[in-house]
């Protein structure tokens, strides 16, 4: 029997921002600015090595990280 693997990091992802962006439309941009400085962070400290590790092009590992947080790296890292 086959495992499916459910990679809900994308819907989480849009569904994140979406709720950032709306707030952020309704003069509270502080919740937009939050996520993106801790995804921002995520990658200056986790996803920068993890990408290094597995010869990923850094601008790519940060566009993922700003998209995805987490859950693009985890399962990279994971996989090690």
């Amino acid at each position: 029997m086959t495992e499916v693997k459910k990679d809900f990091s994308g819907p989480i992802g849009v569904l994140l921002y979406s709720v950032c962006s709306y707030f952020a439309g309704k003069k509270k941009p502080m919740l937009l600015a939050t996520l993106i400085g801790t995804h921002l962070c995520e990658y200056l400290f986790i996803a920068r090595g993890v990408a290094k590790s597995k010869n990923i092009d850094q601008l790519v590992a940060l566009a993922n990280c700003i998209c995805f947080g987490f859950g693009w790296w985890l399962p990279i890292k994971k996989g090690e």
